[in-house]
């Protein structure tokens, strides 16, 4: 915008001066001063238009080279990378520093490292999304307006001997309904719920109006910082509710704005007072959950297109991006998933290659979720994985797969109208995916893509499932996993197998 009315601006100075000219014509002296401020002023207004140009034609550009600062390409060999990478490799040099092995030659900032995604993985999930999204709003209608906002939910890992869970923020709405607390499922059985009342009595709501408004509260306190809801979530201290809210904060860069990291805000409940406290910088394990915007991961993620250059970018359809495939049913990208190495947890997204129809998955796009700092990218790591890598695995394969083993193992399920949700990784090629049966998951399914494990199949919802009996696969598992029914069907089938060893055999001992 400066340089568009700067422009406009000299374009009006030089339109003055011109027409100045007619009344100083008599006057040589006058004329000649008019002229060479009239050419002075043409020179700016076209010096401002091509700068104005410029800023235009590099605003998108811009935007990129801010988020690729922070992104680095891993491929398991230099010298022998995918074929995705190529475009991105075409004269890479090696930098002087060492940070990087090779940089691209293009006008956008990119890192290439040689490197492998690590074969620990991530801890499964004890539930879905979906099967979350369900079990917390049929249970979220004790008080009037108040009700589960679907947006704020988010998967808790293990966390100072806390199960692993799902919560979500139970809303208020209007100008008088506060929020009601924060809902919590473990995957299995009834959620709970810590509520703001008493002494955590609180005052504001996120869909508030008026007085009523928490975003009013944020945006007094905080001017500078901005948030998305979908970043909002909530967690239960004891009996006390407290709502963590990751915040981005607008920066200049080069000749626009753009989002960055700008730390966490905490909202809990003072005697009918909302308190807010304000971290600018958050260490890992500090939280239960993510501290870091899955919203500017997104960002960063989808910028990484631009690595390449705009050529790359726009005609070649260089880079990666999350599946769309109906398996997912839209829960695509930014996973949040504890590394089983390290314990941390992380933004993970497997991807696909751009401007390709296959569901092929051949990277997967990580970034820390647990620690922030004000102003501060997170890094982003795409790592690219070889062509012969076993975790390179079709998503609709797999479910193809998974539908073919339940239908063999799980009674009724399918002809019942039974479906699969979620496919999220594990490590290697091994997969979690949930059965939902008419708005219930009642199945949890791990199954591997490349057969080298034998599929597992736990029973998650007894009631709506009373036609599967417990499979060899079952009784397998530890028995902590089992339900009662699963437990009683194991031990019959145990029972059977004694009482077949043990009648005598009709056919004579071979010697």
């Amino acid at each position: 915008m400066l340089w568009l009315w700067l422009t406009v601006g000299f374009i009006g100075t030089a339109v003055i001066i011109f027409s100045s000219m007619e009344d100083d014509f008599g006057s040589t002296g006058s004329l000649s001063v008019s002229l060479i401020l009239g050419v002075i002023a043409v020179i700016v207004v076209i010096a401002t238009f091509v700068q104005l140009f410029r800023v235009e034609w590099d605003n998108d550009k811009d935007f990129a080279r801010y988020y690729n600062k922070s992104t680095v390409f891993y491929t398991p060999n230099l010298q022998a990378a995918p074929d995705s990478l190529a475009r991105l490799l075409k004269g890479a040099y090696q930098p002087s520093d060492s940070k990087c092995d090779l940089v691209g030659n293009a006008d956008v900032p990119s890192c290439i490292k040689q490197g492998n995604l690590a074969d620990t993985g991530w801890e499964p999930r004890v539930g879905s999304l979906d099967g979350a999204t369900i079990a917390l709003q049929r249970t979220s209608g004790d008080i009037q307006k108040v009700s589960l906002n679907a947006k704020t939910l988010a998967y808790l890992n293990e966390w100072h001997g806390q199960s692993p869970r799902w919560s979500g923020v139970l809303d208020g709405k209007g100008i008088t309904q506060s929020l009601g607390g924060v809902s919590e499922w473990e995957g299995t059985g009834q959620p709970i719920q810590c509520l703001f009342k008493g002494p955590y009595a609180i005052d504001k709501a996120l869909s508030g109006g008026r007085s009523n408004s928490l975003s009013n509260l944020l945006a007094v306190e905080y001017p500078a910082l901005r948030y998305e809801t979908s970043d909002v979530w909530g967690y239960c201290d004891g009996d006390q509710p407290i709502v963590v809210i990751p915040m981005r904060r607008q920066i200049y860069f080069k000749d626009r704005t753009v989002d960055t990291a700008g730390g966490v805000v905490t909202v809990q409940g003072d005697h009918g007072k909302t308190k807010l406290t304000y971290y600018a910088s958050v260490a890992a394990g500090q939280f239960p959950g993510p501290v870091y915007p899955a919203s500017l991961v997104t960002t960063q993620r989808s910028q990484a297109a631009w690595a390449a250059g705009r050529q790359n970018q726009d005609r070649n359809g260089f880079g990666y991006e999350p599946a769309t495939s109906v398996a997912q049913a839209g829960n695509v990208s930014e996973y949040l998933l504890r590394n089983k190495a390290t314990g941390r947890l992380e933004w993970v997204t497997p991807l696909t290659l751009r401007h390709s129809s296959s569901e092929l998955f051949v990277a997967y796009a990580v970034s820390p979720a647990d620690t922030v700092s004000d102003k501060v990218l997170n890094p982003l790591t795409i790592y690219v994985l070889a062509d012969n890598d076993p975790r390179r695995i079709n998503i609709d394969n797999l479910e193809a797969d998974a539908l073919n083993y339940l239908a063999k193992n799980a009674g009724t399920f399918i002809s019942n109208g039974g479906k699969l949700v979620e496919f999220t990784p594990v490590d290697g090629d091994i997969w979690r995916a949930f059965g939902e049966l008419n708005g219930r998951v009642v199945y949890r399914l791990d199954i591997s893509a490349s057969k080298k494990i034998e599929t597992q199949l736990v029973s998650l919802d007894v009631a709506s499932t009373t036609d599967h009996q417990a499979t060899n696969t079952d009784c397998g598992l530890p028995l902590a996993q089992l339900t009662p029914n699963q437990l009683t069907n194991c031990i019959k089938q145990l029972a059977d197998e004694l009482a077949n060893r043990q009648q005598p055999s009709s056919t004579p001992p071979s010697k």
